[in-house]
């Protein structure tokens, strides 16, 4: 049985001095951000990301760039093992993910689907379980959901699908991987200020409408930022969350109450 840090100073608590983090998608936005949480909390991380031109970034980061496609299982089992080093794992961010809008239900095709579950569910479910193998000592595994999981929403069918199965297996492996000292929890970010969703609502902006005010249309009326996600993260990844595994962490300004 684990034993309790309750009693711990609150510094102690959110010290991660010597932890070993693979963040997946660390490269920018999202994952960039808890990225450099975990590194500011004293964590050795490594980044696996799809892009190399994110190396700037992720040296920026003080983090350690693998390129890697998560749905690779070769490239995901070589990304864990340089995290490791030989040491062991303490905490996984599944970050990676194919993007929201997937088009009228209609128009999505099937190749489409398998792409979206590939990457969003079944390479979080593979590094889940190469994550456990590495973690002798316990854990903390995060996923990123997506409020999409809870509400859904027009032409993101295939992706709120996706995270809806994440939700799923957040709480199946927290189930499963409690005993040996694992915690798995997942995160449900609102609509957030990253590059991608600038994309997407770029037509919107063509069109006049001010993006900044509906990004910040939610009841706390803040822009939803990279970092409001990455503290929840550090949250989650430190001895303030022990007693918290299996949940879904909504962070969204109370879009979704």
């Amino acid at each position: 049985m684990a034993t309790s840090q309750t009693h711990a100073p609150l510094g102690d608590l959110i010290d991660l001095r010597g932890k070993r983090a693979l963040v997946t998608g660390g490269g920018k936005g999202i994952g960039a951000a808890i990225s450099a949480r975990l590194v500011e909390a004293g964590a050795i991380v490594t980044i696996a990301d799809l892009d190399p031109a994110a190396a700037p970034e992720v040296e920026r980061i003080g983090a350690e760039l693998v390129v890697c496609d998560v749905a690779a299982a070769d490239q995901l089992r070589n990304a864990a093992d340089q995290a490791a080093n030989n040491a062991g794992l303490d905490i996984v961010v599944n970050n990676a993910g194919i993007f929201p809008t997937t088009g009228p239900l209609t128009q999505v095709t099937d190749e489409f689907v398998h792409r979206m579950l590939d990457i969003n569910v079944r390479a979080q479910f593979s590094a889940t379980r190469e994550a456990a193998v590495r973690m002798p000592n316990g854990g903390s595994i995060i996923n990123l959901a997506s409020i999409a999981a809870l509400g859904g929403g027009a032409n993101i069918s295939a992706y709120a699908a996706s995270k809806a199965a994440v939700i799923a297996l957040t709480s199946a492996s927290a189930n499963e991987l409690g005993r040996s000292g694992i915690r798995v929890n997942a995160i449900a970010p609102g609509v957030i200020d990253t590059p991608g969703v600038q994309d997407q609502m770029e037509p919107l902006r063509a069109g006049g409408i001010d993006i900044d005010a509906r990004i910040a249309a939610n009841p706390v009326g803040l822009r939803g930022l990279p970092d409001h996600i990455a503290c929840a993260a550090l949250f989650l990844a430190s001895g303030l969350a022990e007693f918290i595994s299996g949940h879904v962490l909504v962070v969204d300004g109370g879009s979704t109450a």
